[in-house]
């Protein structure tokens, strides 16, 4: 196997370890040994983690943490060694907790109190979900009784600075372009990122850098470049700079240039050195998205002129609770960790003014901190065993504790943390460990869940395909005279194509619609600019085809318009393109209309309140989203979940003709908000198949190495309060294409729908 062995002790806490033979190498040990070795120090992370209230493991960088223990555990060659390294790792943060081996379980224990309680506060977590430090989320988590800086920035903590230029006049050429940036980070995974983008005549992108795989982290100022070429059918460049994260920006003297006669030719562009306005106040001549962010021309820091563009996420201070419950000043767990080791881990500590009581003499934090100085996660990639192996265990703790669906799904999660750990070590890239990523999220069939990493290359095919009638058919083409609607995918690179759609699908979380959706949207993807050798069969003729893997995303294509009326009296609304302004503008047409059909075959476009004029009475359904309590680890003993609705009323003119909704399996979140109260309020007949069975916010974190991994934090319930995840909508008339009715070019689904409104 593979490892870069880039973690290294430090001198100076070498004679902390030396008892563990740090300087033997791991490769002795059996994968069984490390595996279950890995298992153990997961199960004590997601403990201390999340729920010991020590103030040493609130301020820990866990993320390191991880990375860190997961190098130091492998070296463990039985029990004993194990639980030395264990005591090493947390001992220092979590100085009140007990590690031992389960036939040396106390019989009493009685976790550690002052002897004097007079002036001292209880302090303890509350998860509401579970949070990652963003006041605008739904999903918070806090220590009771301390004050909780949260930030005020957007779900990414991303702000983007942006302008164009038209490209007429560039068509072909390269370009260069250049800034200055300086970034003084506050946690591991702040950056800043220059990006440039050519927007072509088609619509679609062409040229496009974004250093992803290059972030900008340094605490100096530094000159940075993108070099490429301006497309041939270029409209527009497109530029600027991405900062991401909790740290403190700075830009300067931004400059785009083209190559003519072997110089390069400045281009115009506005206040590139932020000279233009005042300082305190935004930028002029730049589109700026900084939700959360002090974003403002300074003249404290600059490399040229006298300013500069210094950026700052806002924060806020919480100190109330979230809820009503909590733990018991007395409170403790006592958990089986594995390899015959057992933990006792006090959920409540006393705190004074100068932090959470309890020591613990012969573990020291500094040494700790010194012994990973060497561990940069900016620096490592997924290429390193041990970011695979601490990024499993983060994940796997996210859900073990917050994932609200478990009992629904019914996935063997402790299993799927060994299988996890297990792939992790096989795998020898960060294309491998993507995948790893993919299949443990997949175990949680959750349609939200998915894995995200901008350096995976992939692209697909010219085509958009469905399985239909058991075959995998041509329902959309950008290239229609070589792969023709109603055309049936033989194989792609030898493969069958039923084959292509069921291998993807054990990479995709969801319902069996879900999968199905997503399988079909990224059928034989693969390296951006590799060739794909296609049969085709067309009628009764098998023909070779070759294609170019160059389209990134699925793109829908209707010859409908936003609104229209398809005959007499009956209305078309596609609920995915059209704004409720749109609507609001024809809605006295739609009122009085004998039948309306609305196409929410995908996503709405912010217009849900056309659900107002179809309720008669005011919705009372209230408690169908549910956000958990959470005070104890293994989501044991949920006090309680906060319950929330939409709460819609009625609005004029009510909708009072025929109604029929169009939807399938591609309709998630918030589509099926919509959708349930047409299910619940029996407001209208819907036609098609049952939706993804996925609803609630998202929650996304970030491991190291870059991937962004994203699921859902609350349960969502139908309004009658039976099961809703992986069941969706169901339809009133179910519906399924045909081979004939794509080759004919039939919406068959929509024909149903206008069946039905003239048949009332």
């Amino acid at each position: 196997m593979n490892r870069k062995g880039v973690l290294y002790l430090s001198l100076c806490a070498v004679f902390l370890f030396s008892c563990l033979n740090c300087g033997r190498s791991d490769e002795n040990l059996s994968e069984e040994q490390v595996i279950q070795n890995l298992r153990t120090f997961a199960k004590l992370y997601g403990y201390v983690k999340y729920f010991h209230p020590s103030d040493e493991a609130a301020e820990m960088d866990w993320d390191k943490f991880a990375v860190y223990g997961a190098a130091e555990v492998k070296k463990a060659r039985n029990k004993q060694e194990l639980l030395k390294v264990l005591k090493v790792l947390f001992y220092p943060i979590s100085p009140t907790i007990e590690i031992f081996p389960e036939e040396e379980k106390p019989e009493d224990y009685t976790p550690f109190s002052p002897n004097d309680l007079s002036g001292l506060k209880e302090v303890c977590w509350q998860h509401l979900g579970v949070g990652f430090g963003n006041v605008n989320s739904v999903y918070k988590s806090i220590r009771l009784n301390k004050e909780n800086k949260l930030t005020l920035g957007n779900m990414n903590n991303l702000v983007n600075i942006i302008q164009s230029v038209e490209a007429g006049l560039f068509q072909g050429k390269k370009m260069r372009f250049q800034a200055s940036v300086k970034v003084e980070a506050e946690k591991w995974n702040d950056r800043a990122q220059l990006w440039i983008r050519v927007d072509r005549k088609s619509g679609e992108h062409g040229f496009f850098d974004n250093m992803y795989d290059r972030p900008i982290t340094q605490a100096e100022w530094r000159a940075y470049q993108i070099e490429g070429t301006v497309d041939e059918d270029a409209d527009r460049i497109v530029f600027g700079c991405m900062v991401f994260g909790q740290g403190r920006f700075w830009l300067d003297n931004f400059k785009l240039s083209v190559e003519e006669d072997g110089e390069w030719v400045p281009v115009s562009i506005n206040n590139p050195g932020f000279e233009m306005g005042s300082a305190g106040e935004l930028p002029q001549g730049w589109n700026i998205m900084a939700d959360g962010f002090q974003c403002a021309v300074s003249t404290d820091d600059k490399t040229e002129g006298e300013r500069s563009l210094f950026i700052q996420i806002k924060t806020t201070v919480i100190s109330n609770e979230l809820f009503p419950h909590h733990p018991k000043a007395d409170e403790f767990i006592e958990k089986p960790l594995g390899s015959g080791l057992y933990c006792i881990i006090p959920l409540v500590l006393y705190s004074d003014d100068q932090g959470t009581l309890g020591k613990r003499q012969g573990y020291s934090l500094d040494t700790l901190h010194k012994a990973w100085e060497a561990v940069n996660l900016n620096e490592l990639s997924a290429e390193d065993e041990d970011i695979r192996s601490g990024g499993v265990l983060i994940a796997w703790n996210v859900f073990q504790h917050f994932y609200p669906y478990f009992e629904e799904v019914e996935t063997d999660w402790d299993l799927e943390l060994t299988t996890a750990l297990e792939n992790a070590l096989e795998d020898k890239t960060t294309d491998d460990f993507y995948y790893t990523l993919c299949q443990l999220v997949a175990a949680l069939k959750d349609g939200h869940g998915n894995v995200y990493y901008p350096g995976l290359d992939r692209a697909g095919l010219p085509f958009q395909v469905e399985w239909v009638e058991n075959q995998v058919v041509i329902t959309a083409s950008q290239d229609p005279e070589s792969f023709m609607v109603g055309d049936i995918i033989v194989s792609v690179d030898g493969v069958a194509a039923e084959q292509l759609i069921l291998d993807s699908e054990q990479y995709i979380s969801g319902s069996p619609q879900w999968k199905r959706f997503r399988s079909q949207s990224m059928f034989a993807s693969g390296p951006k600019g590799s060739k794909a050798t296609l049969e085709i069969k067309r009628g009764e003729t098998i023909l070779e085809k070759e294609a170019i893997r160059s389209f990134e995303q699925r793109r829908e294509l209707s010859d409908k318009l936003k609104i229209e009326q398809l005959e007499e009296g009956i209305f078309y609304v596609d609920l995915n393109s059209a704004s409720m302004q749109e609507i609001n503008e024809k809605i006295q047409e739609l009122a009085e209309a004998r039948g309306v059909v609305f196409d929410l075959r995908g996503y709405p476009n912010g217009n849900h309140m056309v659900i107002n004029h179809l309720l008669a009475e005011k919705d009372t359904s209230m408690a169908w989203m549910k956000v958990p309590m959470i005070i104890y680890p293994d989501q044991e003993n949920i006090p309680e979940y906060r319950e929330v609705g939409w709460g819609l009323s009625p609005l004029k003119p009510r909708i009072k003709g025929k109604v029929v909704f169009l939807t399938d399996g591609r309709a998630i979140s918030y589509a099926e908000s919509c959708l349930s109260f047409i299910e619940h309020y029996k407001l209208a007949e819907i036609v098609g198949q049952p939706t993804a069975g996925t609803n609630g916010n998202v929650n996304p974190f970030v491991l190291p190495g870059g991937f962004t991994v994203v699921w859902t934090g609350m349960k969502v319930v139908k309004h009658d309060g039976s099961q809703h995840h992986l069941i969706g909508i169901q339809p009133t008339i179910p519906m399924k294409r045909t081979i004939q009715g794509i080759r004919e070019g039939r919406d068959e689904f929509l024909e149903k729908a206008i069946q039905v409104i003239k048949q009332q």
